[in-house]
């Protein structure tokens, strides 16, 4: 079916391109016979010899009237849609070559005859034949020139035709051995002429058919690339709606549990230390699997940001505030040096209004949770240019070199995360990365293995299609 429809586009345009050569032939056509028609005319004011001006100015009309005839048919042919289309385009063609090259010979004899050597112009008309037909019409039409200048000439020869005298040339047409040189120097050039313009005509005519075929498979390929590229951006969408309703499903009676073994540790009293143990573990792995749970959410919630984005101005320092609180006191907890610069003014973004917090709680909650007690955690927050940079610096675990390339891969931890005992999901980075995608932002990591981690993002203060920044008041 597909190799059908390319052929039948194949035959579509390969008809607009003749139509278009037609219409710059018959363009062409109204020069040549008003070039006769005007030479025609000053030759009946300016009489030369025995060339007699009516002749050509007839001629010249002649040529003229079947022009208009082929210019309303291909009028027709270009304004018809694709069923409506004349079949007979070629045959239109060469019809057209036809009665130049009668008319040509027309006005050979009364300019000369033989002894005109504008016959030359019979090899403009076939070289115009090699770019709107096939060979074996062109090589047809050559044979028609060559028998009408054959006859033109054997017949003036022969006194059968009337021969108009130029005064230089006067009797060569009469010499049976100049007849013949001239008839084979004229078939011999018209027939070399033709064959390469149609070798020529025929390998321009198969790499443009090659192109165009390569132009339609393309656009098929770049089709199917397109639904493929939807059908994955769709399952994208299924999978991130099933990670919410199976997290958002199994999240409400994980925290029952958890409640209900935190009360029961509470209220049981003594227990023996075994017994205990195993409770206290089967609430941390519940603690892990919540956590899991609410990163799973929170990534769900920032691929439809991704896609649909809703942004509006914000003030980074307002909206930071209670991170930053909240972060300071896990800090604090831990026994971490906490440090805070915040370079006033902050400039304003345009973004997700609930993706910076998040952004900044994931970076600041990971740098506090690989950072052994007495290190230190320092967030800033400045405007760069056009950006805003947000950097977290730590003194932790560090990242080292052959992890750093699969940092924000999905469930990816670090040998150095994992072996320092702290739980995680491997997804804080992947929701990092996630959100400043959705931001166009920049993600920056040096770190080294035992001697910590400084992240800078810079997110740009708008994307260009934001509106006018409200005012600060004063």
């Amino acid at each position: 079916m597909t190799t059908n429809l390319n052929h039948m586009r194949l035959q579509a345009l390969e008809h607009d391109e003749l139509i278009a050569r037609l219409r710059w032939f018959i363009r062409l056509r109204w020069l040549f016979g008003s070039t006769v028609c005007l030479i025609g005319l000053l030759l009946r004011a300016w009489p030369v010899e025995a060339i007699q001006g009516w002749t050509l100015v007839v001629i010249g009309g002649a040529i003229l009237a079947y022009n208009v005839v082929f210019a309303l048919m291909e009028r027709r042919a270009r304004e018809a849609t694709a069923p409506d289309r004349p079949p007979q385009t070629p045959l239109v063609a060469f019809a057209q070559i036809a009665c130049d090259l009668i008319a040509l010979t027309l006005v050979l004899n009364a300019t000369g005859g033989v002894e005109n050597p504008f016959f030359a112009y019979y090899l403009f008309h076939m070289v115009i034949a090699t770019l709107l037909l096939p060979a074996r019409e062109v090589f047809a039409l050559a044979s028609f020139a060559i028998l009408l200048y054959s006859v033109l000439a054997l017949t003036e020869m022969r006194g059968w035709l009337p021969h108009a005298d130029v005064a230089a040339l006067q009797g060569n047409h009469r010499h049976p051995q100049f007849v013949a040189v001239v008839l084979l120097a004229f078939a011999s050039s018209l027939m070399i002429a033709v064959y390469l313009g149609t070798s020529i005509a025929a390998t321009i005519r198969k790499r443009e058919q090659e192109v165009i075929r390569l132009e339609r498979e393309l656009a098929v390929r770049a089709s199917e690339l397109e639904q493929a590229n939807q059908a994955l951006r769709d399952a994208d969408v299924a999978k991130t709606q099933y990670f919410r309703k199976v997290s958002h499903d199994l999240k409400s009676p994980l925290a029952a549990q958890q409640s209900l073994l935190r009360v029961l540790l509470r209220e049981v009293g003594e227990l023996p230390a075994e017994q205990r143990n195993r409770i206290e573990r089967a609430v941390v792995r519940g603690d892990e699997l919540l956590n899991l749970l609410d990163d799973l959410l929170t990534l769900s919630r920032t691929r439809d940001v991704t896609r649909q984005p809703q942004r509006e101005w914000i003030q980074p320092a307002d909206r930071l505030q209670a991170v930053l609180d909240a972060q300071a006191l896990a800090a604090a907890e831990k026994g971490l040096q906490w440090n805070v610069a915040i370079d006033e003014p902050v400039p304003s973004i345009h973004a997700e209004p609930g993706l910076l917090p998040m952004l900044a709680e994931n970076l600041i909650s990971n740098a506090i949770k690989y950072t052994p007690k007495g290190g230190r955690v320092t967030v800033a927050l400045r405007g760069e240019g056009e950006a805003l940079v947000l950097q977290v610096q730590d003194t932790g675990i560090g990242i080292a070199k052959e992890d750093q390339a699969r940092i924000g891969e999905e469930f990816y931890r670090t040998r150095s995360a994992r072996e320092s005992g702290s739980p995680g999901t491997g997804l804080g980075l992947t929701i990092v990365c996630s959100m400043i995608k959705a931001m166009n932002g920049q993600f920056d990591l040096a770190s080294e293995a035992g001697k910590g981690t400084t992240v800078t993002i810079r997110l740009p203060r708008s994307s260009g299609s934001e509106g006018t920044e409200p005012v600060a008041a004063a």
